[in-house]
This record gives C-alpha cells, sequence and structure tokens, in this order.
C-alpha cells in the first residue's frame, strides 16, 4: 500500500522560522511541506490539499477565529505557533487546537503536528466547536 507522506502548509510571516518548521517536519515525519506567507493563506488553501496547517498565532482572537475556520472549511486542521510569552487562555481558539512555542523545539513540533493529524482523522473535517 503507497500512502503519500502527510502534507502541511507552513503560514507565517518570518520566514526563517517559517523555513526552520519545515526542515523540522521533513527530518522528524517526511512530511511534505509547503510554505506561504499568512496574507497568502486563502490561496495556498485552495491551492492544495493539506492535512494540518502551522499558523502563526494572532494577538487579537477575531483574526485567530476566522485563520482557524479558513483552515478547517479547507479540510486542515490547524497548530499555531506563539512567541508570545504566554499561552492563551483556556477557552480560547488558539488554545483549542495544538500550539508551539517560536522557535519550535522538534520534539514538540512533531507531536503537535501528530496530535493535529490524529484529531483530523476522527473529527473528519471538524466544525471549530470540534475541540
Amino acid at each position: 500500500m503507497n500512502t503519500s507522506p502527510p502534507r502541511v502548509l507552513v503560514a507565517d510571516n518570518q520566514y526563517l522560522i517559517a523555513m526552520e518548521v519545515e526542515r523540522i517536519l521533513q527530518e522528524s515525519l517526511a512530511c511534505d511541506v509547503k510554505i506561504s506567507p499568512i496574507s497568502t493563506l486563502s490561496d495556498a488553501l485552495s491551492s492544495g490539499e493539506f492535512e494540518v496547517v502551522v499558523i502563526d498565532a494572532a494577538p487579537l482572537e477575531v483574526l485567530n477565529v476566522e485563520r482557524a475556520t479558513m483552515i478547517l472549511s479547507a479540510g486542515a486542521f490547524p497548530v499555531f505557533l506563539s512567541s508570545y510569552d504566554h499561552f492563551p487562555d483556556v477557552g480560547t481558539v488558539v488554545s483549542s487546537y495544538p500550539m508551539v512555542s517560536k522557535p519550535p523545539q522538534p520534539d514538540d513540533l512533531a507531536a503537535a503536528v501528530l496530535e493535529a493529524m490524529r484529531r483530523k482523522s476522527s473529527h473528519g473535517k471538524g466544525l471549530l466547536d470540534d475541540r
């Protein structure tokens, strides 16, 4: 049985961070990774089928809700990257999905992507309420 590697989109405006995420995922999980700035997230999602989208968490919850909804609507599952000093409070959109600190550590990032893949497969395309 020929299974293709997981397809992961990395949406981050910090290209060096995105490249590090790409390297970690290719080395640890043998993922097929595409990098996109957040400004082209919608176009990137429509141009390919992704299992997981690793995306930079925004400081405004409304942006995180919008991005999570867009990712879930495309059939993928989000993993948020955060460069903030603390993780968001419980009950926020970002706290409902796997989260990794910036700069990402290989074990943490791989675990978060695997968790997202597990949750995506157990919930189908998922809805925002499937947290």
